[in-house]
């Protein structure tokens, strides 16, 4: 009996000793709580990432800076263009009536200046307008001198009133008919000189001269000597080369920064010399359907007959942000991933990796809609490399 009691405490003791054992284990082997991530871990929106130099670093990489400041930037936007005839400087000649050209006073490549006469068209039309307008222009004159006569008579009492009213209505009618033939002779293009050589004439001449509207070179002629036309047929076109209309053709990016007066050097597309200066005078609204950009046109003086309509040209137009902005040097910017990254300088050999958003690049300059505050200080040089420091210190931390 003892020796069964005896046996059962062994037992137990030794369970008892087991079990504190186990318990004393788990407790020295269980992990320390890790209170703080690795850089590669944390979150990339409270990351901050320092780039620590040390002093023999510093002199070898001898790294550049340069504040930042908000201002309005002034830059240069490059585009190509094509040179067009300037409006009111080309001209299509066209007959107005139906005729036949008994005459052609200018050939192509002639010089003319406004108002010259070009053709000479017999038509019967016009032969039938001027007889018209006589036949009215006569009438008129033969009421507006029986009016007088009237008026005097009543004057006198020897006429009526009633005789007077009718009087001034049939002078009123024939001043209406007058007028509406005038009209139709100056829509023609008649000029007020041969309207009124006609009623000094003993005889109607049935031909209908056309005349230059503009000064400028006969460019091309449409017509031959004895060739009937119709009514709004051309006849020839006339340019005037020494004012043309040049447009440039404008990414929609490059577009919305250019305002109507900023200034343009405009020069040869093959060699990029300049050898004119203008402003743009106006931006087109919309999307070009066929060249899918924004057209920008400029009305130029040519020198010495450059630039000719046809030809192709190269734009450089200056213009500015239209607010104040903040602009960082291309070479500062660097890129982790997709995500833009430039180094603030915090004090001596030490730079922040700090995130930005960027507006848009430029030859030059990084404009941008945040991450930078005016008065920091960043890397201008050695950005590459303090990006490989920075990776090495992730590395490191982890």
């Amino acid at each position: 009996m003892n020796r069964i009691v005896l046996l059962i405490v062994v037992v137990s003791t030794t369970i008892m000793l087991y079990s504190c054992g186990n318990k004393k284990a788990g407790t020295e082997t269980a992990p320390a709580e890790q209170k703080e991530l690795p850089p590669s871990l944390q979150s990339a929106d409270d990351a901050v990432f320092l780039v620590r130099l040390s002093e023999k670093e510093q002199g070898e990489l001898n790294i550049e800076t340069v504040e930042v400041n908000s201002n309005i930037i002034d830059y240069s936007v490059t585009a190509p263009g094509v040179v067009f005839y300037a409006p009111e400087h080309a001209s299509i000649i066209s007959t107005p009536i139906n005729g036949q050209i008994s005459k052609i006073l200018k050939q192509e490549g002639g010089r003319v200046q406004k108002g010259e006469e070009l053709y000479r068209i017999q038509s019967l039309e016009f032969g039938n307008l001027v007889s018209e307008y006589l036949q009215a222009f006569a009438e008129e004159q033969f009421q507006t001198n029986r009016l007088k006569r009237v008026k005097q008579l009543v004057e006198e009492t020897i006429s009526s009133r009633s005789e007077l009213e009718r009087a001034t209505a049939e002078y009123e009618r024939a001043s209406a008919s007058s007028r509406a033939t005038y009209s139709k002779l100056k829509a023609i293009g008649v000029s007020d000189a041969e309207i009124k050589s006609f009623t000094e004439s003993e005889k109607i001449d049935p031909v209908l001269k056309i005349h230059s509207p503009i000064d400028g070179v006969i460019e091309r002629s449409f017509v031959e000597l004895g060739q009937s036309v119709n009514a709004l047929e051309n006849l020839s076109r006339v340019l005037d080369t020494k004012v043309v209309l040049v447009r440039g053709y404008l990414a929609p990016d490059d577009a919305r920064l250019i305002v109507s007066g900023d200034s343009v050097i405009i020069s040869k597309r093959e060699n990029n010399e300049a050898v004119a200066k203008a402003v743009v005078t106006s931006i087109n609204p919309g999307l070009d359907e066929d060249s899918r950009s924004v057209i920008t046109n400029i009305i130029l003086s040519t020198s010495n007959g450059w630039p000719k309509p046809g030809e192709n040209v190269r734009l450089e137009i200056k213009t500015s942000s239209q607010k104040e902005v903040i602009a960082i040097p291309v070479q500062a910017i660097t890129y982790d991933g997709n995500q833009a990254v430039v180094f603030v300088k915090k004090q001596n050999g030490i730079f922040e990796k700090r995130k930005i958003d960027v507006a848009e690049i430029r030859d030059e300059f990084v404009f941008l809609n945040g991450g930078l505050s005016s008065g920091e200080e960043i890397a201008k040089t050695k950005v590459f490399s303090l990006k490989a420091l920075s990776r090495f210190d992730i590395i490191a931390e982890e």
